[in-house]
């Protein structure tokens, strides 16, 4: 079926929030006609990036555990005991946000090579701000490795254009950060509130059902 709608999901690959919102957006590619378009907005690019570091655990610790509580979505062992004590980790929201690009012109997996980032990162505690990671994650998600690479180089070269078109998004849509999400349709944007949804597909499966269905002729 021909896409009738756009899903815009503006994210940080380093937003635990957009991680907590990762079965929401299973439910929108579920959606039949809808596509999900991932917008990197460079949370911890450029100047921002940092190295982990005590007071950046501290501070994400208690949102992770809300996030839980409302989502369901765990945090792994491997990332709560290992990455976050590991204070060589670089956290640059720049590497991650240019292996989705990459993925989504090699293999229109963008958003899914998303999704494994997050895994990687807040299950398996990996180092997704390397390139040699992100290339090991694009073969296992079956994608070619020397095709990926080749994308990726060209997306980093380009990610700062992508992070001002997605703040330009956001912006437009009056978002205040991430995540954020907006429905297209006919030309229209419309921002979706995500309080009523979040930790809640099945009902956002509904709103969805709702969205897409075609207008009722008027009696």
């Amino acid at each position: 079926m021909e896409n009738q709608a756009t899903l815009h999901y503006v994210y940080d690959p380093y937003c635990g929030w957009c991680y907590g919102l990762a079965p929401l957006i299973s439910v929108a590619e579920e959606t039949e006609g809808l596509k999900v378009v991932a917008h990197g907005g460079g949370m911890l690019a450029g100047e921002r990036a940092q190295m982990m570091s005590g007071e950046w655990r501290e501070f994400v610790r208690p949102h992770e555990a809300r996030i839980t509580a409302l989502s369901g979505q765990t945090f792994g062992t491997p990332y709560q005991e290992g990455t976050q004590f590991n204070y060589d980790v670089k956290l640059d929201s720049a590497p991650p946000t240019a292996a989705m690009l990459a993925a989504e012109w090699v293999a229109d997996a963008g958003v899914r090579m998303l999704k494994r980032l997050q895994t990687a990162y807040y299950v398996e505690g990996r180092h997704i701000a390397e390139r040699a990671e992100l290339v090991h994650i694009a073969v296992e998600l079956g994608l070619d490795a020397h095709a990926f690479s080749t994308a990726y180089d060209q997306a980093l070269r380009e990610i700062g254009m992508h992070f001002r078109n997605t703040q330009a998004l956001l912006d437009a849509l009056g978002g205040q950060g991430y995540p954020t999400l907006a429905i297209e349709r006919d030309g229209m944007l419309s921002r979706i509130h995500l309080g009523r949804y979040f930790g809640k597909p099945e009902r956002f499966r509904e709103a969805l059902a709702e969205l897409m269905a075609p207008p009722q002729p008027v009696a």
